[in-house]
Order: structure tokens, then C-alpha cells, then sequence
């Protein structure tokens, strides 16, 4: 019999549990019952006290004290460890799976190096053991593992977690390491009783809760069972209820029954790792019938004094709705010590050192008040949220916030809002839907309110009337309203950026010099003047200048620097009713450019614009019409309206 068909079929009957009959063993090995007999005689033959698998009456059964030393010896004889971190792990892994420990000289044998090696290793295993509140009780050369059976399992899993040395927690590792079960029907079912009770899990954590699920499994098996809790203060968690059928989805695929304690400690991993599924359903108004009002109560206090210290308004409803809830999870682990390890933590850290530090912030808040320990992957963790948010507000500033008003009849309300979402997704945000008009919508703070029933106008707010079932013609009027919209947002903010980059002290009429180099100098001073830039920045400009004319259009010359070390971005600007001699050229407008590197993205669109607008002599002869600053802006205003 090859070792890899004796290995499958000692590790089929292992996780079957129950007596098989041979002809289910045929089937299953595709071949006759005489072949399966001759597999069983062959596994007896091998060299332990009793058979390693049972028979009665054609029915054959693994002896699972037995398989327990066949496991032992099959790891040895297979994956040798080499190093000192590999040598840890076996002698880590050795000491929980036998309860009665493990010798010193034995160790040294099997592994093949020395008893003082193996000292050395036991001095790594107690350093390692701390963190997991357990330890090494020693009497003579005999090793064993003291602590509770939970600290025992969380040990197993980091082990696991340490081996696959991957970012993330896959699958198939797991599989590798728990031959003989059906990880991806366990993991189905798994999926399925969360969505029926409204529970999201994301992939990377499905696959932690599998791992979990595995190693409660095995333990059980071994008859290593966790110290009893009582159920009370979880039985009315929607948790429990899925953590029951989880618990009868096991017992039917493995044979294995969870008892009172194994549900209390699966409630609470589903409580710490997932969330509610209905995002949609949840507003701040009905939160608390999702969730108890201490955590929303928490989050309004936080999301208060991160306003207060750093001047960041993150009261954003679906903000609040989402960090709320992981608020809840984040606290639920903390409490009973089941914190999330994040594969993410350093990269957050490194790349994103603002968000991590306001991060921090809030986790010390979330520390005092609830006198619990947040550590730095639970930090990174709250991170994703802040990032998320960050990026929500860059998403929305291309958006209009709309608001739906329909009558829920038959379907309708969903038909339209699915149409509405599918159709105007890159520049429509629904972010309310509601039934009627009895809403105060001003409160609403949208810009856009599209409506199947009459409503009065209300102030500061456009509105569309459209159809019950959307029609073509109501796509285009929602179409030209939007790009109505977006325009004057648009202007309103240029406006806005001009008057930001644009000063009255920046602006000038009719100053003459024989050349360019004497301008130059003459408006970097101005900008020296106003702590803008340093006199090294005005020779880098006339430097520029001399590789090649920045004038063009013989009405144009743009002076700027190849550097953007400018201590703030400017735009110094002369106008002149008669040419000036700039270069080989004469110009009537000069503007002179400081740049400053960490205001360049948001500086490069009005820059592209205005030079874009100046690259077209009648426009550039209607902005030497102006006659002053005001005049200057609301040509140029004008200008760039009619060029967008």
C-alpha cells in the first residue's frame, strides 16, 4: 500500500468519527471491499500497542488514541525542524498535544541536536508562552504545559498563523495543516447561517473563525475540553442563535458536539468578527434597534473631540454608522482578550502616519473610556476607517448628495432607487430614500432632491420631478440638472481658489523696466517681502528665465522657478496697458510663479486652467482691459467659465 493512499485512508476514518461500513469505503476509494480489507490489515501491521483502526461485524472505526501517536510519529518522520524558530514551534506544538509532556532527552533525539540546544529552544518556548498566560512546569527531565485550555487554543492558532507566513490567512494552508475535512463545504455553510442572521464577515476574517472551528474541533476530540462558563450573558445575542446552528452544521459534517462553553466562546468570535449586513437599513435614527446606545453614545463622543483637538469633522452619517459598529466588535474583543491581528499594521504605520496617529488618538479615548487595552493591530484597524472616510470625502466632492422621495408601493421605491444608482452612479450619491415628504429635507444636507410625487420647493435645494417608472426623458433632465450643478459648484469654488492664489497685494498695473531680469527681481522682492519665498528662490527664477523666454503669444511671459520649494504657493501678477521688452519678445502680462510642493495637486487645476485660458490671445487682450484686482478676477472668471 503507497504511504499517500495509507495516509488519505487513516485520515478519512480520523475525521468521519463513526463506525464505516467497507462497502461505503470501497465507493469512497473507488475500489472492491476486498482491496479495503487488505488496506486494513497492512495499517494494523504497523507497530503500535493496539490496532490503529477498529473493526466489528465489516464496519471499521480509527482508534483515536492511537491515531493520536500515529499523527506524532508521522510528523517526526516527515518535517524534521532545523532552526531554532522551527524547533519552538514543534516543541510548542508537542507540549499541548501531549498532556502528559514531553522528555528532554527524547526531544534532543527526535530532533537531532543536542540536550543543550534543546535548553536553549524551552528558553524561547517560556518567552513565547508569556503572552499567552501559560507555562512550562518541569520535574526532572520531564516538560510539561500548564494553563487553561482556551489559552492553549489561542496559542495554536498564532502558531498556525506564524507558520504560514503569509499577510493573510488562506484557505488552503489551513487545509494543508487539517487534512481529512471539507473546509470549503464547512466554510459554505458557515456563509450561509451568517447572511440568514444578517451577520457580514469579510474573506480574511471567514477564514480565522475556520481556523477556530478546526482547532475546537480536534481538541474536542482529543477530550481536551474548555473550563465551564456560564451561558446567561450571551444567550440574548442574535450571535448565539447563529453560533447554534454553526455548532449543528459541525456536529453533522464531523460527528463533534459543541457543549455550552464551545457556543459561549463561538458567540463571542461572532460578536468580535462580524457586523451587521444591512447597512442600507440602518440610519442614526434607527441605529439603536440594531445596537445598544452605550456605543453610539461612545462614538458621538469621540467623533466630538476629534473635532475639537484637530479641527476634523468625521460627522458623517454613514461614518458614524460604521465606525459605531466597530466600536461594538472592537470592545466585545478587547474585553474577553480576543484581539484581531491585523497583517496590515506596519504599511499603515509607515505609509500613512497622520491617519495612524489620529488613529491612536481615538483608541486612547476608546481606552479611558472603557478601561480596556487597545493594541496597535486594533489601532490599525480603526486606521481603515479614517482612510475610508478620507477617500469617501474625496469621492463625494466630484458628487451630488441626493436625496429620493417615493412612495413604497409594490416595489416601486427599490425599482427607481436601483435604476437611479445603476444609471448616475459616477455622479449622483443617494444618501437618503424616503416614503414621503413629511421629512424636514433642508436637514437632510443635500443638494439634489429627485421626487415621483409634487413636492413644494424648498429653499437652497434643486429639485426634479420624474416619473414612477423612469423614463428617457427624465434621464436627460436629471442629466443637464447634475452638469448645472457641477458647473456652478465648480465656478463657485474657482472662485474661491482664485481669490486664494490671486491677492490684492499680488496684483499690479503698469510697472515698466528695460528687461525681463529687472521685472523679475523686482516682483520677487514683493514676494520676499511677504514671506513667500527667500531671495535663493528669486535667482532660481531669473536661472529659468535664462535657458529659454518663458513669454509666449508676444502678450504673455510666465517667470517661474524648476524648483517648488516655495514656503507657500503664489501667483504674483503685472499688467500693462503698453508692451514691455522681454527677451526677444515684448509681453502685457506677467505671472510670476511660486509653487510649493505639498499644494501642487491642489494648485495644478486652476494653473492648467489659467494658462490654458492666457495661451488665447483674445483672451489675454480682455484681461489687460482690467482696470484693478476686482475687475482682474472677474474677467478671469468669466474667462475660465466660458473655457470649461
Amino acid at each position: 500500500m503507497k504511504k499517500e493512499r495509507e495516509t488519505a485512508f487513516i485520515k478519512h476514518l480520523y475525521h468521519l468519527n463513526k463506525w464505516v461500513k467497507t462497502d461505503e469505503l470501497a465507493a469512497y476509494f473507488s475500489v472492491s471491499t476486498r482491496t479495503i480489507r487488505h488496506y486494513i490489515s497492512e495499517i494494523n501491521a504497523l507497530p503500535y500497542p493496539e490496532p490503529l483502526i477498529m473493526s466489528s461485524n465489516n464496519n471499521y472505526k480509527i482508534n483515536e488514541a492511537m491515531f493520536l501517536k500515529y499523527r506524532e510519529q508521522e510528523m517526526q518522520e516527515n518535517d524534521i525542524p532545523e532552526t531554532p524558530i522551527e524547533r519552538t514551534h514543534y516543541l510548542l506544538k508537542n507540549l499541548i498535544y501531549n498532556q502528559e509532556g514531553l522528555n528532554i532527552f527524547d526531544a534532543s533525539e527526535e530532533l537531532c541536536v543536542s540536550v543543550a540546544s534543546i535548553e536553549s529552544d524551552l528558553k524561547k518556548v517560556r518567552a513565547y508562552l508569556k503572552k499567552y498566560d501559560l507555562h512550562l512546569q518541569r520535574k526532572m527531565d520531564e516538560i510539561q504545559l500548564i494553563g487553561t485550555e482556551m489559552n492553549k487554543r489561542k496559542l495554536m492558532s498564532q502558531i498556525f498563523q506564524d507558520e504560514s507566513n503569509e499577510e493573510f490567512l488562506h484557505l488552503a494552508d489551513i487545509q494543508s495543516d487539517f487534512y481529512g475535512y471539507d473546509l470549503s463545504l464547512m466554510k459554505e455553510k458557515v456563509i450561509d447561517i451568517l447572511n440568514r442572521y444578517h451577520l457580514f464577515i469579510n474573506g480574511y476574517t471567514i477564514n480565522n473563525i475556520l481556523l477556530h472551528l478546526v482547532i475546537a474541533i480536534e481538541r474536542i476530540k482529543s477530550n481536551h475540553v474548555l473550563e465551564h462558563i456560564n451561558l446567561k450573558q450571551i444567550k440574548d445575542r442574535y450571535e448565539y442563535d447563529a453560533a447554534l446552528d454553526i455548532a449543528a452544521e459541525i456536529e453533522k459534517i464531523t460527528g463533534v458536539t459543541f457543549d455550552t462553553t464551545e457556543l459561549y466562546y463561538l458567540t463571542l468570535l461572532l460578536a468580535s468578527k462580524t457586523t451587521t449586513l444591512k447597512y442600507n437599513d440602518i440610519t442614526t435614527e434607527n441605529i439603536n434597534d440594531f445596537i445598544e446606545p452605550e456605543y453610539t453614545r461612545l462614538a458621538n463622543r469621540i467623533i466630538h473631540k476629534v473635532n475639537e483637538y484637530f479641527f476634523i469633522d468625521i460627522s458623517d452619517d454613514e461614518f458614524m454608522i460604521k465606525f459605531t459598529l466597530h466600536l461594538r466588535n472592537l470592545i466585545t474583543r478587547a474585553k474577553f482578550n480576543r484581539y484581531s491581528k491585523n497583517p496590515m499594521t506596519k504599511k499603515i504605520k509607515s505609509s500613512y502616519p497622520l491617519i495612524y496617529d489620529l488613529s491612536v488618538f481615538i483608541a486612547n479615548e476608546i481606552q479611558e473610556e472603557e478601561n480596556i487595552r487597545i493594541i496597535e493591530d486594533e489601532i490599525a484597524y480603526i486606521a481603515f476607517h479614517i482612510g475610508a472616510f478620507f477617500e469617501r470625502k474625496k469621492e463625494l466632492k466630484n458628487k451630488v448628495l441626493c436625496a429620493i422621495i417615493c412612495p413604497e408601493y409594490y416595489g416601486m421605491q427599490m425599482e427607481t432607487v436601483n435604476r437611479l444608482t445603476q444609471t448616475f452612479s459616477d455622479s449622483l450619491e443617494i444618501t437618503r430614500v424616503l416614503s414621503t415628504t413629511d421629512t424636514n429635507i433642508p436637514q437632510l444636507n443635500v443638494d439634489l432632491v429627485i421626487s415621483t410625487v409634487e413636492v413644494p420647493p424648498i429653499a437652497d435645494i434643486e429639485l426634479i420631478q420624474i416619473n414612477p417608472f423612469l423614463t428617457e426623458a427624465d434621464q436627460s433632465k436629471i442629466i443637464a440638472k447634475i452638469s448645472e450643478m457641477k458647473k456652478r459648484r465648480y465656478f463657485t469654488n474657482m472662485k474661491s481658489y482664485l481669490g486664494q492664489y490671486f491677492e490684492p497685494a499680488l496684483f499690479k498695473k503698469n510697472i515698466y523696466f528695460d528687461d525681463e531680469i529687472k521685472m523679475i527681481r523686482f516682483m520677487g522682492e514683493e514676494l520676499v517681502e511677504l514671506d513667500r519665498i527667500d531671495q535663493h528662490y528669486v535667482e532660481s527664477i531669473i536661472e529659468r528665465e535664462k535657458i529659454s523666454s518663458t513669454a509666449f503669444n508676444h502678450i504673455v511671459a510666465v517667470p517661474h522657478s524648476m524648483k517648488m520649494n516655495g514656503k507657500r504657493t503664489s501667483i504674483s501678477i503685472v499688467i500693462n496697458d503698453k508692451p514691455v521688452k522681454w527677451g526677444e519678445s515684448t509681453v502685457q502680462i506677467i505671472a510670476m510663479i511660486v509653487m510649493n510642493r505639498e499644494e501642487r495637486k491642489e494648485f495644478r487645476s486652476i494653473f492648467d486652467s489659467f494658462i490654458e485660458v492666457l495661451s488665447e490671445s483674445k483672451n489675454a487682450n480682455k484681461i489687460i482691459e482690467s482696470k484693478n484686482y476686482e475687475d482682474f478676477i472677474r474677467i478671469l472668471s468669466e474667462l475660465m467659465k466660458h473655457h470649461n
